[in-house]
Parts: C-alpha cells; structure tokens; sequence
C-alpha cells in the first residue's frame, strides 16, 4: 500500500481556519485531538512518532505571532529563523510582517508538510526543513523564534542549551511562552505580555496568560 504524504495527510484530518489569537493567519488545524493523534498513529509506518503538534495553534506561538504582526519594524527585510515550527504559524507571521528570507525547522516531517501548505494558503514564502535544533547554525543578526518547547524537562533543557549556543553565535532569540513548568524565567527578558485566546481541546482555559521574552546570557 502507498504510504500517505505528510499533506495528503494533513489536508485529510483538517480544515481551514484562522488561528484564534492571530486571526490574520488561516491555517490547516484539527477539531479532535485524540482523533488526529489515533489518525498519525496509524498513518506513520515506524515506532513512536511525535504527537501532532502541528495540528493546533499554541499560546506561546500565538503570543509571537501576535507580537511580530504587530511589530514589523522588529523583522522587516531580516532573516528569520522559526524552530520546532509545529503548524508554521510564527514563520508564517514573520513573512506577512516583511521578514526576509524565513526558513522554519522542525523534527516532525508532518509538521513541516502542515508548514508548507500553511505557508501556500497565506501566500508567503518560506523553506520548511525536517531538522533538529542541535544541527542548526545561523548567520550574526537572524531573529530565531521558538514557541511552546519549555512543556517537558528533557526538552527544556536541550532547547535552552540550543538556543544559548545560537545566541553565543550571535543570533537574537526570541521566547513565546504560556508560564509552563520547565520555562527558564531568569534567563528571559519579557518584551510583551498577551492573554492569548486558545483552543479548550489542548488547553485547561479559552485564554491563557503568555510572554514573548528575549533570551538573555
């Protein structure tokens, strides 16, 4: 049997709305949780796969959506960087906010499938790549974006290691983040607060306070 493609999949088991915080953005976004993720289990021919993330918009990426549309002077004609994309919803922001080029990366090949149509339907360009934050590396000046990664201990720790290298190397990385548990509030410079509305499937409220924070050393 032919496997599925990431988009075949995607356009499968979504449908077209706009985001709930960043309503200038529509994206390809599931109604079920539990339905999309019984789906990707099936769909994916190898051991676990990663939850599908990039199936919902997120408070913490939102609240950098949100700030980057609202602040174009911030990316306006500057190379973007948007890692763990999930949905593209931040790289997609970027680019309607004048960003130039913006590339998005994330582990999950169903994300960066999700990314890819999400950028057509928005009319933006952007390369989406299948790629881990350990092997990136970024020119002096690139904005790096980062929304929603400080849920899980292991993979707190790995992204605050990441993107303090980044920032070591001379990018400026930028935090969206709903207060979870593993979020490094001492080393963030908060930029912006929102009370961002969320989708009550994945999340415990409909709003949910967030920051948008600069890294600091």
């Amino acid at each position: 049997m032919r496997r599925v493609t990431p988009a075949e999949f995607v356009l499968a088991h979504t449908r077209v709305r706009p985001a709930p915080f960043v309503p200038e953005v529509r994206l390809h976004l599931a109604d079920d949780s539990m339905e999309v993720w019984e789906a990707t289990q099936v769909a994916v021919e190898r051991g676990a796969v990663p939850p599908p993330f990039w199936a919902f918009v997120w408070a913490g990426g939102q609240a950098v959506a949100r700030w980057l549309l609202d602040s174009p002077a911030v990316v306006e004609g500057r190379r973007v960087v948007d890692v763990a994309t999930g949905s593209g919803l931040v790289a997609i922001a970027a680019a309607l906010a004048g960003a130039a080029p913006v590339t998005a990366y994330d582990v999950d090949e169903m994300a960066i499938g999700a990314t890819r149509l999400n950028a057509k339907l928005n009319a933006v360009e952007i390369e989406a790549q299948v790629r881990d934050v350990r092997e990136l590396d970024v020119p002096v000046g690139t904005l790096v974006t980062v929304g929603d990664v400080f849920y899980d201990e292991k993979i707190a720790a790995v992204m605050l290691t990441e993107l303090d290298r980044l920032a070591a190397d001379g990018a400026d990385v930028v935090v969206g983040d709903p207060h979870r548990a593993y979020l490094p509030a001492h080393r963030l410079q908060v930029i912006a607060s929102y009370e961002v509305d969320v989708e009550t499937d994945i999340e415990d409220a409909p709003v949910k306070p967030a920051i948008v924070a600069r890294l600091i050393a």
